[in-house]
C-alpha cells in the first residue's frame, strides 16, 4: 500500500500559523478591552468619590471658594470617563475585528483540514480496492496453475 501524502501539507500548515496568530491577536485585544473596561470603572469610582466628598463637605459647611477646585475636579472627571469610554467603545472595535478575522482563519483551516481528511480516506479506500484486485488476480492465477498442473 502506498503512503498517503497530501500535497497541500505546506498551505495547511501555514494556515494553521495563520489561526494560531490570529487567535494571540484576538487574546490581546481582549485583554485590551478588559483593561480600558477596568480604567473605566476607576473613572466611574473616582468621580463618585469626589461626589460624595463634595456632599460630605456641604453638610458641615462649604463656602464657594473651597468648592471651585471641587467642581474642576469634576469636570475633569468626566472629560476622564468621556475618554475612557471612546477607549473602550474603540477596543471592543478591534476585538470584534479580531475576533472575525480569527474565525476567518479557523475557518479556512479547518475546510482544508478536512480536505486532507477525505482525500486521505479516498487514498485509503483505493489502495484497499487495488489491494483486493492484486489478490484476487493471485487467488485466479493459483486456481489456474492448479487446475493446469492437476491435468
Amino acid at each position: 500500500m502506498k503512503a498517503f501524502t497530501f500535497r497541500l501539507e505546506t498551505l495547511l500548515h501555514l494556515r494553521e500559523m495563520a489561526k494560531d496568530k490570529a487567535i494571540a491577536e484576538y487574546g490581546v485585544a481582549i485583554r485590551h478591552r478588559e483593561e480600558s473596561e477596568k480604567l473605566l470603572d476607576q473613572g466611574h469610582r473616582a468621580l463618585d468619590d469626589l461626589k460624595q466628598e463634595i456632599g460630605l463637605r456641604r453638610t458641615v459647611g462649604f463656602s464657594g471658594s473651597e468648592q471651585e477646585p471641587y467642581n474642576r475636579s469634576i469636570n475633569h472627571a468626566k472629560e476622564r470617563i468621556i475618554d475612557l469610554n471612546a477607549r473602550v467603545q474603540e477596543a471592543r472595535k478591534v476585538e470584534d475585528f479580531k475576533r472575525n478575522q480569527f474565525l476567518e482563519t479557523d475557518s479556512s483551516f479547518k475546510s482544508l483540514l478536512k480536505l486532507k481528511e477525505k482525500q486521505k480516506e479516498e487514498h485509503l479506500e483505493h489502495e484497499s480496492k487495488k489491494e483486493e484486485r492484486e489478490l484476487g488476480d493471485v487467488i485466479g492465477a493459483r486456481f489456474v496453475f492448479n487446475k493446469a498442473s492437476s491435468n
